[in-house]
């Protein structure tokens, strides 16, 4: 399976709301997490779902990689939410087992930490994934485990 872990875009700074879910992108959030979606578009990257946390700033910017082409179908994923358990996604698969290519895009450190587990065993540090940054990893779904195709900060792809 090709999967891609897509950190949300900037958003407002923390403390800008009295509930952290309802953080939104910035302006020059939802322009870099575009700019870097029509990159990943012309790169020829094709995916069939978007899976995303639920808080507004992960669902702003997969709705961003809908809205360029990624993939024609979303899926709210709570599992993605801060905290998340990298379990959840594996069941996620199981159920899903037609499904070839996705993209998951979630919340530091998070996604840095089922990066590593995918591509190591078990998480160690976090990859340090930038705001709108991509991580590409082949993965054997039944097996969770998977080999790195890239991990590109945004700025590469601006």
């Amino acid at each position: 399976m090709d999967l891609l872990l897509v950190r949300h875009g900037i958003a407002e700074e923390h403390g800008t709301r009295t509930n952290d879910a309802e953080r939104v992108l910035t302006e020059e959030g939802r322009q870099k997490t575009r700019r870097v979606a029509k990159r990943l578009r012309e790169l020829d990257v094709q995916l069939e779902i978007v899976l995303t946390s639920p808080l507004i700033r992960a669902r702003q910017t997969a709705e961003i990689l809908i809205e360029e082409g990624l993939a024609s179908l979303l899926e709210l994923f709570t599992p993605l939410s801060p905290g998340g358990a990298l379990a959840d996604f594996r069941q996620w698969l199981v159920a899903h087992p037609a499904v070839t290519s996705a993209a998951i895009v979630g919340h530091q450190p998070d996604l840095g930490l089922w990066a590593e587990a995918l591509l190591w065993g078990s998480p160690r540090r976090g990859l340090d994934i930038k705001k709108a940054g991509v991580v590409r990893i082949a993965i054997e779904p039944t097996a969770l485990t998977g080999n790195l195709l890239w991990f590109i900060p945004p700025r590469v792809l601006l």
